[in-house]
């Protein structure tokens, strides 16, 4: 099967916004096997959304669109999809309900101009949408498929997985598809490509990396008879790529960074303490929302700056914020302190970076150090990844140390 993806919405053509959905459309349907032949961004004219699914039929069997299903009159995807396809608009009225509902469960009426989001053609069917007002349309007509879904990305990511693939697997040569996410830190993406290169380059399962916020994650996909051959496939794939990275693969898409960061505490029944310098605050905003904090965490301290950071050592500082810890976190068993001191360069993108990590323990006290020129935000976010990779790995060895198996 051949796609198009449809990127619909002015903001686009703007550059306000980033096109983050055909990305990730693009990775998915690799993964499902589908031939991709292009993307293309439209804006909020009615003629050129018509004009651009025209094309899309001509060329694919699969048309995915996203954006302009909102409830505004600039929101014209349900109108040029009719157009296409010469069918009427109805309100349906169980989607109208839905939408009525959504409102009124947050202590809202909704607005008459939403009644639009419950349009149906007789050709479409529609995809639910879990935590919007925007119902997506599936289209069916003369061997070609249209998934219509909203442009917010979260919108779009679980409509498009939980409602839309399942639909459209059983015309993508049957079988079953199953895919598996690795996640991995303290790794570059040529480096964990590297590691696994004859995986990437094999034909079958489909393994690809992608560099995300949380680290580096490999995707392996794999298309089969039936689950079950689908889901040894990747078993067999998963423990070969954990074989070769070791402990930079810390879950699978079910486990968060915090998560993986705060279990080896929890294993230890030790409570931590965390004291930031210049750093944003970021370790501590991915721990402290986990639900694993309640048990294992003792508290955070952040400081956007140290006064006469300029004069003391890394090492003084490092050896300043711990005893902030001691003082303010009492109920810690260990203290990690990530301190960052900021240089400023000819330009802000010349700023140099110093990163000292410490962690405090009841058995021992660890260190490492970064340096990186960079603009300060972009020296923030690679510290607060290689603070948290450091103070997984250095909790699990003292797990491993001081726990039988």
């Amino acid at each position: 099967m051949r796609a198009v993806v449809l990127s619909i919405g002015s903001e686009l053509l703007d550059g306000h916004l980033t096109d983050t959905n055909a990305t990730f459309l693009a990775q998915e349907l690799t993964g499902l096997g589908v031939e991709l032949l292009g993307v293309c961004q439209v804006g909020d004219t009615l003629d050129h959304i018509l004009r651009a699914l025209q094309r899309a039929w001509e060329d694919a069997e699969l048309i995915i669109t996203t954006g302009g299903i909102g409830p505004t009159a600039d929101d014209l995807t349900r109108e040029a999809i009719a157009s296409l396809l010469g069918e009427p608009v109805t309100v349906n009225p169980e989607l109208l309900e839905q939408i009525r509902a959504f409102f009124a469960a947050r202590g809202l009426v909704m607005p008459e101009q939403n009644a639009k989001q419950a349009w149906l053609i007789p050709s479409a069917e529609p995809l639910p949408n879990p935590i919007g007002t925007a119902p997506g349309w599936l289209v069916r007509r003369d061997g070609h498929f249209i998934v219509t879904m909203p442009g917010v990305p979260r919108e779009m990511m679980r409509m498009w997985r939980e409602h839309a693939v399942p639909r459209l697997i059983p015309y993508l040569g049957g079988g079953a598809i199953r895919s598996v996410t690795l996640k991995t830190i303290g790794l570059g993406e040529s480096v964990v490509e590297q590691a696994i290169a004859d995986l990437v380059a094999a034909s079958y399962p489909v393994v690809a990396t992608y560099a995300k916020d949380d680290g580096v994650h490999v995707r392996i996909t794999a298309q089969a008879a039936n689950a079950a051959q689908a889901e040894t496939t990747i078993a067999r794939v998963a423990q070969e790529i954990r074989s070769r990275l070791g402990d930079h693969v810390y879950g699978d898409e079910t486990t968060s960074l915090g998560t993986a960061v705060l279990e080896p505490l929890l294993w230890l029944r030790w409570r931590l303490g965390v004291v930031e310098v210049d750093s944003g605050g970021r370790i501590s905003n991915v721990l402290v929302e986990e639900p694993l904090a309640r048990d294992t965490l003792a508290g955070c301290l952040v400081y956007p700056c140290w006064p006469a950071s300029d004069t003391l050592t890394l090492e003084t500082l490092a050896q300043e914020a711990i005893a902030l810890g001691h003082v303010n976190l009492e109920r810690a068993d260990c203290l990690y302190a990530v301190v960052i001191r900021m240089t400023p360069g000819a330009t802000p993108d010349r700023t140099r970076g110093e990163a000292i990590l410490r962690l405090q323990t009841p058995a021992a006290t660890l260190e490492r150090r970064h340096q990186v020129t960079s603009p300060a935000s972009e020296i923030r976010r690679r510290v607060s990844l290689w603070a948290a990779e450091f103070l997984r790995l250095a909790l699990l060895q003292q797990a491993r140390q001081r726990l039988p198996g």
